[in-house]
């Protein structure tokens, strides 16, 4: 057998035999490209030591920023797309005789109240009670100032005299937390009514509520004035 040796320096040449063992061998080169394989290691090599462009190496690249100025319409856009609520109470401990006489319940005060004031355009959505004893009052709101102020500027006649005058929700609540003790480490076995007649002998107690916890209570006292608890 004829064997030939192809020199190192063409990898890329490959010979083929063409007749069977024993006989003249017709030797035919098939070239085939030469194909580059990049293996992972290589390419972040090449990334690592490829040449950068270092014809701005040195220089400051200076953007410029708008400056941001409020529209000068911005405060008043915010304010119209809140809308304010103007808050209006009537204290039953000042309300007349008659009016307490002819609504004895919370939903019939709150009814009559709904359907005298519903006349204006901007009348809140329904009148609520609030509060116990004498702090117990009729809470209402409106949406526009100016029914607000016809409102509380005088006694509704069509109430039997009901007089609103102006509530702060923010002020009650104020004024609830300086009359207010909330204690904590309350025995289970105890009930609001024996917690409440602890407290009462510091003041008079308009509010006792107790919250479970695991293995206690916390308790919510609130005094009809700020000097009782102290």
């Amino acid at each position: 057998m004829n064997v030939d040796i192809t020199s190192p320096s063409t990898p890329a040449s490959t010979l083929t035999s063409t007749a069977l063992s024993g006989l003249p061998v017709n030797k035919v080169q098939v070239i085939t490209s030469p194909q580059n394989i990049t293996t992972p290691v290589e390419t972040v090599d090449a990334s690592i030591y490829a040449p950068s462009n270092t014809s701005g190496k040195g220089k400051a690249v200076v953007f410029d920023i708008p400056e941001r100025r409020p529209s000068p319409d911005g405060n008043a856009a915010a304010i119209k797309s809140a809308p304010s609520r103007y808050y209006a109470a009537a204290y039953l401990r000042d309300a007349p005789d008659a009016f307490k006489t002819k609504f004895t319940t919370n939903r019939s005060m709150c009814n009559e109240v709904d359907c005298s004031l519903s006349r204006y355009s901007s009348y809140g959505t329904r009148a609520r009670c609030d509060g116990l004893g004498d702090n117990k009052k009729i809470l209402v709101f409106f949406f526009d100032q100016h029914d607000f102020t016809d409102c509380v500027s005088s006694p509704r006649a069509d109430l039997l005299n009901l007089a609103f005058v102006h509530y702060s929700p923010a002020d009650a609540k104020l004024n609830d937390e300086a009359k207010s003790l909330f204690v904590t480490d309350i025995p289970l076995f105890l009930t609001e009514t024996q917690v409440h007649q602890a407290f009462s002998r510091y003041g008079t107690v308009i509010k006792c509520k107790l919250t479970p916890r695991k293995h206690y209570y916390n308790g919510h006292i609130q005094f009809s004035s700020a000097d009782a608890g102290e």
